[in-house]
């Protein structure tokens, strides 16, 4: 079984992400996103969130799930204004993906 790479995991939330963030983004959060992310945007990996289960009614574990964050990152480099968290499969064949937008 071959697992993405983490590039392909960023490629792949990255791309998932841009194709719905006009429908679920607010107008105010896409104008904020799309005039800052090429000086402070991040796409992320990070530790899989314990809340995962409730939100996708299954069981995760990170064998096989990839959480990644999506946003800008203030002075510091930390990314602290998440537009998007996503799970995604680790299997390269498998196309799985969940996006938890940010509301206001």
């Amino acid at each position: 079984m071959r697992l993405k790479t983490e590039d392909e995991l960023i490629d792949f939330a990255y791309d998932a992400f841009l194709e719905d963030a006009q429908k679920q983004l607010s107008p105010a959060d896409q104008i904020l996103f799309a005039m800052q992310f090429e000086d402070r945007g991040a796409v992320d990996i990070v530790d899989l969130g314990n809340d995962w289960p409730a939100n996708v009614a299954m069981g995760i574990n990170e064998n096989e799930y990839c959480e990644l964050h999506i946003g800008l990152v203030d002075d510091n480099d930390l990314l602290n204004d998440v537009f998007g968290r996503v799970l995604v499969k680790k299997k390269t064949d498998d196309k799985f993906i969940h996006i938890l937008w940010k509301t206001e």
